[in-house]
């Protein structure tokens, strides 16, 4: 068999190694447990669209295409796929002609050393499919920029499409690889492309401008952080160093710099790919932290620079068989788990059964946690649904409406990790279940609070009244708002189950205030209802926009926001407090 393999003619032997390795990538999805997004995505393959919250949709038509293989397989087998055949194919782009059995093996064994393409060679996120579209339009981007006619046009076309359906970033692929042969946008044919690219891409549009393009809004404002610390561009620099491997620093600065290499195909998109991504997202950390997996992109770009190198320096060779070999042991040990470590991927099934276990049936309402609804279903096959808290991020959540059958019934209202309810379980990955049994649960995450008036609000400090008052303090204030209830049931404030609105301030990542008032009005089924409640401003509330909003739900947790997140302006000066608001 040996003997065998080494007569294989490199083309040959790529397919074999890459085959092997998707051996074990299967063998890894199989038996490691579910990452929180991954949950989350075969969410969203339970109900295919054109779009979802925050991403394209191909993640979710590529679980749902796996939806018949049993266990974890029936979410990651085809992302399983994609690996060896862009990595096959991309062998193929930058293949030497020369190309020999141990340049084959440099190739994969190169490839296998990336802790980015270990790690998203068998998950189901929206990296996989992203990667495979990078390469088919690298390809495409090859045969339009040497013979430029009109199939490979329609060819380059159909794949900058599939990498918008792919994964937003994907864009930025597309820029960059064309910058780096500007004469490009001289030929017609380009926006031949351009064209049917655009007309494949319509029904994702559309969704965005039915859904108010919700995803651009939350990637390009809603998770921008509060305000910018050194601490983001640092922490950045350390992931790019430790995600490309430290150990070929030298040589990855060789790869880019030197012109000893300039034969190497597509040398330029190659750089371009590389030195945009990392510039890119290093001035994206002014607005928060930037994600490791977002420059999976530049991680085959640096392979095939640094294949160039790695064929006349021993060093790197027997680096990446160093590191190959680790990485490999670190599998087999993320797989059988034998230190007993907790987290997402381990004691999941037993995590979640334990949660089945306090709701005996009831549906349970996770506060907060997007993902934790999908792995409850996914683990346990029970009834569950997400509903955020006001000053969290939104998800795919908002656009279901499956809580509506909620109404008149016993739920279970809880949380991981976060205090405040009346009951709490320890959970076998680590966390802590906090929870509440409601019976009678009326859902009003759809209300919708309108202001009649742009909030534009003036009050006097008032003069405490004697010595001991250590604080100043504000007359109440009366807002004009009207709110709709979509439901099919009134909405009606007791004693027993008192209903309070939100009026929230929200400026830093755990800093979040709210003026609060009971609801004492009736909110009529499928009508508006104009209400006048009276609050107080939270003196803590410091100068300054802040995201702001209001939010209606029962006293015992914090409900989700009935409005879009608006931007609010407090003012302190010698006479008073002042708050206005762009409503």
């Amino acid at each position: 068999m040996v003997k065998g393999v080494g007569s294989l003619r490199p083309d040959a032997l790529v397919l074999v190694l890459l085959a092997a390795w998707w051996v074990i990538n299967l063998l890894q999805a199989a038996f490691t447990g579910l990452a929180n997004d991954e949950a989350y995505y075969w969410y969203f393959s339970k109900h295919l669209d054109w779009g979802y919250f925050d991403h394209p949709p191909m993640v979710a038509v590529l679980v749902w295409l796996s939806s018949w293989l049993p266990g974890a397989l029936g979410i990651r087998f085809c992302a399983t796929l994609l690996q060896p055949l862009y990595l096959l194919l991309f062998w193929h782009l930058i293949r030497p002609a020369d190309a020999t059995r141990r340049d084959a093996v440099l190739y994969v064994l190169l490839c296998f050393s990336q802790p980015l393409l270990q790690l998203y060679g068998f998950l189901a996120v929206p990296d996989a499919p992203l990667m495979f579209c990078t390469v088919l339009f690298l390809w495409a981007w090859q045969r339009f920029h040497r013979s430029n006619t009109l199939a490979d046009a329609l060819l380059m076309g159909l794949a900058v499409a599939l990498l918008g359906y792919s994964k937003y970033h994907g864009a930025l692929v597309v820029l960059l690889v064309l910058l780096s042969q500007p004469r490009i946008f001289c030929r017609p044919r380009l926006y031949v492309a351009a064209l049917v690219a655009l007309v494949l891409y319509l029904p994702h549009l559309w969704w965005q401008y039915s859904h108010e393009w919700v995803s651009l809004r939350y990637h390009l404002a809603g998770r921008n952080a509060w305000e910018y610390k050194p601490s983001f561009m640092f922490e950045y620099l350390a992931t790019l160093l430790v995600l490309f491997n430290p150990l070929w620093l030298y040589h990855y600065g060789r790869a880019l710099f030197s012109r000893r290499h300039a034969t190497v195909p597509m040398r330029g998109a190659l750089v371009w790919t590389v030195a945009g991504f990392a510039l890119f997202f290093l001035v994206a950390t002014r607005n928060g932290h930037a994600q490791p997996q977002w420059l999976l992109p530049m991680a085959l770009p640096l392979t095939a620079l640094l294949f160039y190198e790695a064929r006349s320096s021993r060093y790197v060779r027997v680096a990446a068989w160093v590191c190959g070999g680790l990485f490999l042991v670190v599998r087999v040990l993320a797989v059988t788990n034998p230190m007993g470590m907790k987290g997402e991927l381990w004691n999941q099934e037993a995590t979640y059964s334990q949660i089945a276990e306090v709701a005996n049936g009831r549906p349970v309402l996770f506060m907060q946690n997007y993902t934790a609804p999908a792995k409850y279903a996914y683990y346990t096959g029970g009834t569950a649904f997400c509903s955020p808290y006001y000053f969290t991020r939104e998800s795919q959540w908002r656009f279901d409406t499956a809580d509506r059958a909620f109404h008149g019934r016993e739920v279970v209202v809880g949380n991981m990790n976060n205090n405040g309810q009346s009951h709490s379980i320890e959970l076998a990955d680590g966390h802590v279940f906090n929870y509440d049994i409601v019976p009678d649960f009326v859902p009003m995450r759809e209300l919708r609070v309108e202001h009649i008036d742009p909030i534009d609000i003036r009050l006097p400090w008032l003069q405490p009244a004697d010595s001991s008052r250590q604080a100043d303090s504000l007359p109440p204030f009366s807002l004009a708002l009207r709110v709709y209830n979509p439901y099919s049931y009134d909405i009606v404030p007791s004693a027993e189950r008192p209903i309070r609105i939100n009026f929230w301030f929200h400026w830093e990542q755990h800093s979040a205030h709210s003026a609060m008032a009971l609801l004492t009005d009736t909110l009529r089924a499928h009508a508006c209802t104009e209400i006048h409640p009276q609050m107080y401003m939270p003196l803590q509330v410091p100068d300054g926009t802040h995201n702001s909003g209001f939010a209606i739900g029962y006293t015992f947790y914090p409900p989700a926001s009935n409005t879009p997140v608006q931007r609010t302006t407090v003012v302190r000066d010698s006479v008073g407090l002042a708050v206005r608001g762009d409503w």
